[in-house]
């Protein structure tokens, strides 16, 4: 399976890749290594005994491959060429950017690259910290590593920021039900929802939910009644307009 793949690492990361990838490799250990330094920070942890493992993968093929074989989820086969990075548990595997022209429905953007392996590592760190991760919602996951991984701040072409700030321009935020129900609310609203409670209640709360919350309803541990939240979230959001 890892035939052809070398290693390197720091400690605490592992990154595989074959030769051809291994520049992209050596970005990707820097950026996973100082991302775990950025997240203890932020979470309040300790990640320096879980070694983290990311895989490069040098075609459509091998990604799904890895993601079936090391990561354990189900997939199929081919993936989607809007697929193009998956974790679970302390792995996550990324196709390799030098396969994107030919197998992904992206381009090779150098921030963008870094800022997904911070997403990735979100998952990891999240499901590392939850007490029941099976039971988090779509919303508060993406949310949550969309946020952190500051992808909300910049025009890509994965479109996490436009659909917020066109929304926002119209006056037409979706009701709240939505963005907590519908998958393609939660990656471009659910990061809208934790920087507003982080806004408001401050990063511990933002902590202690993560550490805490186990039976998924993330808003229901903050006490407020969900209409009076999906007043005051809508209103804070048109005044960043």
């Amino acid at each position: 399976m890892l035939e052809g793949y070398a290693r390197i690492e720091q400690p605490g990361s592992e990154i595989y890749s074959t030769k051809t990838d291994r520049p992209f490799a050596e970005k990707a250990l820097v950026e996973l290594s100082c991302a775990r330094k950025e997240f203890e920070a932020y979470l309040s942890t300790t990640l320096s005994s879980y070694p983290i493992r990311l895989f490069l993968a040098h075609n459509r093929a091998a990604f799904d491959g890895l993601v079936a074989d090391v990561l354990k989820v189900s997939i199929e086969r081919p993936s989607s060429p809007r697929r193009i990075a998956q974790s679970q548990r302390m792995d996550m595997v990324l196709l390799s950017p030098a396969a994107y022209s030919s197998e992904s429905a992206y381009v090779y953007v150098p921030d963008d690259f870094e800022r997904m392996i911070c997403h990735e590592l979100v998952h990891v760190v999240q499901e590392l910290l939850s007490p029941n991760i099976e039971k988090s919602p779509l919303w508060w996951d993406e949310g949550l590593a969309v946020y952190l991984s500051n992808q909300w701040a910049y025009k890509s072409q994965f479109r996490f920021r436009e659909p917020v700030l066109e929304a926002v321009q119209d006056r037409r935020i979706p009701p709240l039900v939505e963005v907590l129900s519908q998958p393609a609310f939660a990656y471009t609203f659910g990061w809208t929802l934790v920087q507003f409670i982080e806004k408001n209640l401050g990063r511990n709360t933002i902590v202690q939910l993560v550490k805490s919350v186990s039976d998924g309803n993330v808003l229901g541990a903050l006490d407020p009644c969900e209409q009076e939240f999906e007043k005051d979230w809508k209103a804070w959001l048109l005044k960043r307009s």
